[in-house]
């Protein structure tokens, strides 16, 4: 679902990386196997060979005991599950908080015991798609080497997979576009629902079926199935509160919640929702049912929260901090440090989210939570006349969670593989904050975030949004810190990189070329950052088919090392790895196993035999020995690679398996060369 290129870091103690054969440097201490990305993804088992587990779903959660009406939808939903053949997908469109995925829930759950798998996919972007499909990969075939996989490969094979299965049942809920279904419906084996605010632009893609809000009556039954009425007065107050809210579900299921835990009578609650009639968003003059939708809600969100803050100010903190990241699970566990910068101790922050959650503000889960959109869009927007929205509390969250998520982000998103899982989790998060935050909102933070988000979605192959994460991260560094600022430059580095990963040489050769020349003037031509600039667009020569280009500069690189900072630094080393790769791409294999032997030696000396880069040094010079033709030397250090992996990181990591197939290779040509 999105092209995968040569990828490749830049900035601060960072070179490339993509589809060089060899040891590539990246910065203290850190050096990875680039064939880990290309080739761990070879032993993946094909999908039409991997049934289904049984039971295989991520529905939500149980179908709504207080799910009322929609009679009429229901059927006509329960049969375009029930046809026979390729059937056109119906999709539930209207406002927002007119039930749609209640609706949609209500059949996936009926109907999760004659379909396998029953999955839930969030559709308010391609990339929500894309991370969906790829969960859905990784629970049919959780193999560790899968999961190491960028999302854009799980999710096509995901999507080979169900090409390849019948009687499967995908929900699409809060689809933003058309035309980003197109991929997932073309998949004719199982069934779809969609759920959108969408109503156009469906035609020949799925069958329209339009979502007002319920009939009065069904309204007044929802009220009545959470609230027990105490007489005739108070189902008529019930109807009357069952209007003021517009008849929408959601609107209707806070209200109900907050009698129902305050204890308050339907009266006093619809006096209280009568008495706050100009709070509501700031853009409520706006035409359109989607405003009377948010502005209804943020009546509820307005009366619940000063039930809640009377009981836990810590509560609304959270709530303003949770309305700018995206409406999908957050794990909790990034939460965790949040009671520091807000001076609270950890049990308040449970109790303000159990709190939450009682309110139904947010989902809570014991691994998650989530706040819903209409919810999120309430406590972003300021309103002169709530005093929990006010602009300078609204905006301390944005900066609350900029902060967040600027500490919790694993490091180094290139290579650290480990953290990819944490970065798919927090990605989404991310990139709703940033869309969010206006141009005079943005500060170095920001951009600190978009520049970490481009070099994870290097090299999880969405390369469009990392250019356009890189050049915005550009413009703030330019335009706070100017030009030639040394973050800048790092900026500036990641947009080069960025478009080299989407494999438009043109435009990154010039960016390449201007960011050394830049460095050489800034910092000088011995700079560390400098040897960072000059590394990558060795390498960009190396993908040009210019050999010859990126060995003069490794070895410049090699040599200004060894000047700074002596022949057995970190750096130094890795520059000689460098340099010795190069030589192996000119075809000088005697030179190339030269100095890849004297960097294992290096290696050995500086980490120790046994520590990871070591090894990856060790299997590089195996490399250099199979292209050589000795398949003797080659296989014995492979063999000890392998051995080597088992113990640093287990039979099933990636590297592993990288080194259990440069073994067998180098076998099988060492047997066909024997008579």
């Amino acid at each position: 679902m999105s092209e995968r290129h040569h990828i490749e870091a830049s900035g601060e103690q960072a070179v490339a990386v993509g589809t060089n054969s060899g040891i590539v440097s990246t910065g203290d201490h850190a050096t990875i196997d680039a064939r880990t990305v290309h080739l761990s993804t070879n032993a993946v088992r094909h999908p039409a060979e991997v049934a289904a587990p049984p039971g295989t779903t991520n529905l939500p959660a149980p179908a709504n005991p207080d799910f009322v009406d929609r009679v009429e939808l229901l059927a006509r939903l329960e049969a375009a599950l029930g046809e026979a053949g390729p059937a056109v997908p119906p999709v539930v469109h209207g406002l927002g908080g007119t039930g749609k995925s209640a609706l949609a829930l209500q059949v996936a759950h009926r109907h999760r015991h004659r379909f396998n798998p029953v999955w839930w996919l969030s559709a308010d972007s391609a990339s929500s798609l894309t991370h969906g499909l790829a969960d859905l990969a990784t629970r049919l075939d959780p193999r560790q080497h899968l999961a190491a996989a960028t999302s854009a490969e799980r999710a096509e094979w995901a999507l080979s997979w169900l090409q390849a299965h019948q009687d499967w049942l995908l929900v699409l809920d809060d689809a933003a576009s058309p035309r980003d279904l197109a991929p997932v419906l073309g998949m004719t084996t199982g069934r779809h629902i969609i759920t959108s605010r969408r109503t156009t632009g469906w035609r020949r893609l799925a069958q329209p079926l339009p979502l007002d809000a319920l009939p009065s009556d069904a309204a007044v039954e929802l009220l009545m199935r959470i609230i027990e009425p105490d007489g005739p007065d108070d189902e008529r107050v019930l109807a009357c509160l069952a209007e003021e809210l517009g008849h929408l579900p959601l609107a209707l299921e806070q209200a109900a919640a907050y009698i129902e835990s305050t204890a308050i009578s339907p009266a006093a609650y619809l006096d209280r929702l009568r008495r706050y009639p100009g709070r509501m968003f700031a853009a409520s003059a706006a035409s359109g049912r989607e405003a009377d939708d948010q502005r209804t809600v943020a009546r509820i969100w307005q009366l619940s929260l000063q039930a809640i803050t009377a009981q836990q100010p810590l509560a609304g903190d959270l709530l303003r901090l949770l309305a700018w990241l995206a409406p999908v699970p957050l794990p909790r566990g990034i939460l965790e440090g949040v009671h520091e910068d807000l001076g609270e101790d950890p049990f308040a922050v449970d109790e303000a989210l159990a709190l939450l959650h009682d309110y139904s503000m947010i989902t809570l889960t014991r691994q998650t939570v989530a706040v819903h959109r209409l919810v999120q869009a309430v406590a972003r927007l300021p309103d002169p006349a709530d005093p929990h929205r006010t602009v300078e509390a609204i905006t301390t969250a944005r900066e609350r969670a900029t902060l967040l998520l600027e500490q919790v982000l694993p490091e180094n998103p290139l290579f650290n593989v480990l953290g990819w899982p944490r970065w798919r989790e927090l990605m989404p998060h991310l990139m709703a904050l940033t869309d969010r935050t206006t141009a005079e909102e943005e500060n170095l933070h920001t951009a600190g975030l978009l520049v970490a988000a481009s070099g994870y979605l290097q090299g999880d192959g969405h390369t469009s949004t990392a250019i356009a994460c890189a050049q915005r991260a550009v413009d703030i560094h330019t335009r706070l810190q100017g030009p030639d600022h040394p973050a800048t430059l790092v900026a500036r580095s990641f947009l080069a990189s960025a478009h080299r990963a989407a494999g438009d040489l043109e435009t990154a050769t010039p960016l390449h070329q201007q960011n050394l020349a830049d460095h050489e003037r800034v910092h000088g031509s011995h700079h560390p950052d400098t040897l960072v600039a000059r590394a990558n667009l060795a390498y960009l020569y190396a993908l040009q088919g210019e050999p010859a280009r990126a060995r003069d500069l490794h070895q410049q690189n090699l040599t200004d090392m060894q000047r700074l900072h002596g022949p057995d630094h970190p750096h130094t080393i890795n520059a000689r790895a460098n340099l010795a790769s190069s030589y192996r791409d000119m075809g000088d294999l005697e030179t190339a196993i030269d100095l890849h032997h004297q960097a294992v030696t290096d290696y050995e000396r500086v980490y120790g035999p046994d520590h990871s880069e070591t090894v990856t040094a060790r299997s590089n010079l195996a490399y250099a020995y199979k292209l050589a033709g000795d398949v003797d030397a080659a296989t014995a250090l492979f063999e000890r690679v392998l051995a080597d992996r088992k113990r640093l990181y287990g039979p099933d990591h990636p590297l592993t398996e990288l080194a259990h197939q440069f073994l067998e290779g180098t076998r099988t040509a060492r047997d066909h060369e024997q008579p």
